[in-house]
């Protein structure tokens, strides 16, 4: 097999060049434009509440000639608790949901864009949110007819769960201030404490990382877009088999589909449809949740079993999108044991250049038993980095033949190798 791997060009992620045609457009298409200062506050900030939830929405700043990359929302109880990251000069609206009746927010929005230094400055606004009418959770019906299929021929490990849901679509559902219906899906060993909840917009979802003989329960419950929720359905239970089988070929994964290559990812992460425009060059991968959890965040290969190979390489592509302080790792362990990790590259984020596409290849040695590849990120005190990883592949051979002659090649990979030491 051929593969064409390209570490000597870097493909710009965001394009912001505009050609003279475009440039004679008004103000209004913000085609003059700079990104050497932050932007200016938004105007006329607005905001309306409902029992759970809080619409916001804003004029973009007066000033044409600053590009705006998104705007940031920020809210909590009294003080700022939460940050949500809002992609796209035209979003000028959001509605926060769950929120607590007849309760006291603070709310802030500011403009962002990649210029270096302080954040653009924040609108701040209070408001109240009003009393609940009843109880929520009694408007809507659980779920029903859950049901999990393991498929033995498919992603070892994984289950698909799927059901109906009796709640007719309402007007609030599909209103454009309002979060979409969602659904969240509860699963674990069964009659065991350790539980994790995965949300989903469609009624199925695939569960990945499951324990081969283990006997798992499932329940579904509805979310309306007002933030009010159904009970939890009645229970569904199935057992994973014990057979487990691993890949014996090269792996590759271009996180380009919904599947994600069957990678167990944490929380944090969500797929990224590519995008192609006046501002954005972008291809498809996995990128930040607007809402998620502290650090860390992983990325972790399925098994795979290459016993034969004497030399092995991992080969990830990825793109940072802004200036961050934090960490990103890279960790080799056997299947199973999780407490014996390798780490074989790892790199302070703040060297990574921005805005461009980064080729790395990482050489490890034989692994004769399955073994997982992870990447992850760290971060203290900071919003998650907004770094898109679009390719993960392990490759039988090692890294060399690949890299000879390829002078860029060595740039990427010495440029990070400097930090090992951290």
């Amino acid at each position: 097999m051929v593969r064409f791997l390209f570490p000597k060009f870097e493909s710009i992620i965001l394009n912001t060049k505009c050609n003279n045609n475009k440039a004679k457009r008004n103000t209004e298409n913000r085609r003059y434009f700079s990104e050497d200062r932050v932007p200016n506050a938004p105007q006329n900030v607005r905001v309306k509440t409902q029992s759970t939830s809080a619409t916001l929405w804003w004029d973009a700043p007066p000033d044409p000639t600053v590009l705006i990359r998104g705007y940031t929302v920020e809210y909590g109880e009294g003080s700022i608790s939460q940050r949500i990251l809002i992609e796209g000069p035209d979003s000028t609206s959001f509605t926060v949901t769950r929120l607590a009746p007849s309760t006291n927010y603070v709310f802030a929005v500011s403009a962002y864009n990649e210029a270096e230094g302080e954040d653009g400055t924040k609108v701040m606004v209070a408001a109240k949110t009003r009393q609940a009418e009843g109880s929520q959770t009694e408007k809507l019906w659980p779920p029903t007819s859950v049901r999990a299929r393991v498929d033995e021929k498919a992603i070892p490990g994984s289950a698909i769960v799927s059901w109906d849901d009796p709640n007719p679509e309402n007007a609030a559902d599909n209103s454009i201030d309002s979060t979409q219906r969602q659904y969240v899906i509860n699963y674990g060993i069964y009659e065991s404490d350790a539980q994790q909840k995965v949300r989903s917009n469609a009624k199925a979802v695939r569960l990945t990382g499951l324990l081969p003989g283990k006997e798992y329960e499932v329940a579904v419950k509805v979310v309306a877009g007002d933030g009010s929720e159904s009970p939890w359905s009645i229970r569904d239970l199935f057992l994973v088999p014990e057979t487990k089988t691993t890949s014996r070929f090269d792996w590759f994964c271009r996180l380009n589909d919904t599947e994600m290559c069957a990678i167990d990812s944490s929380p944090h992460w969500k797929l990224c449809t590519e995008k192609h425009d006046t501002y954005t060059q972008r291809d498809a991968g996995a990128c930040p949740r607007v809402q998620y959890p502290s650090s860390p965040a992983h990325l972790t290969t399925p098994a795979i079993n290459l016993p034969d190979a004497q030399r092995l390489c991992f080969y990830f592509r990825f793109a940072l999108l802004n200036f961050h302080p934090g960490l990103m790792k890279v960790e080799i362990y056997s299947d199973g044991d999780h407490s014996n990790r390798q780490i074989v590259w790892k790199t302070r984020m703040a060297n990574v250049r921005t805005h461009a596409v980064q080729n790395v290849y990482i050489p490890f040695g034989q692994q004769v038993r399955p073994f997982k590849v992870s990447v992850s990120l760290k971060w203290d005190g900071q919003p998650m980095p907004r770094v898109i990883i679009h390719e993960m592949d392990v490759l039988s051979g090692g890294c060399s033949e690949r890299s000879t002659g390829e002078r860029g090649y060595c740039r990427n990979l010495c440029a990070f190798s400097e930090n090992h030491s951290m």
